[in-house]
């Protein structure tokens, strides 16, 4: 965990107790790669954490492209945004596109299914 200021702890004066300048920034590493591939590719694409993973959404309007859930095995299920049903959905009739997270990026950018740039 890293701190916005490093500064020591301040003295309270009611109670005596150690008091923080700033609440702990958590470093999300997995964001900051899928914003460093955006940014390598010209940028358009945002990215927001939620409790299901991370969606990627078009930055100029804010609709999603595509979802990255996380899985226990370091991988990510890839699922779309469906215009019908509005809903994520699975890729494909088997279940779960399942890959790393570059090899998740890429798939989403060439987007060989034609299911997340319409």
């Amino acid at each position: 965990m890293k701190t916005r200021k490093t500064s020591m702890a301040k003295v309270g004066e009611d109670r005596g107790v150690a008091v923080a300048d700033e609440a702990p920034v958590i470093l999300d590493f997995v964001e900051s790669r899928i914003a460093a591939y955006n940014h390598h590719l010209g940028g358009g694409v945002g990215v927001r954490k939620d409790r299901h993973g991370y969606t990627l959404f078009h930055e100029d309007c804010g609709e999603p492209v595509a979802r990255l859930r996380p899985r226990a095995d370091g991988r990510f299920a890839v699922l779309y945004w469906s215009v019908f049903s509005e809903r994520w959905k699975t890729i494909g009739d088997f279940g779960d596109v399942v890959l790393g997270l570059d090899d998740a990026l890429e798939y989403i950018s060439t987007d060989p299914m034609n299911c997340f740039w319409h």
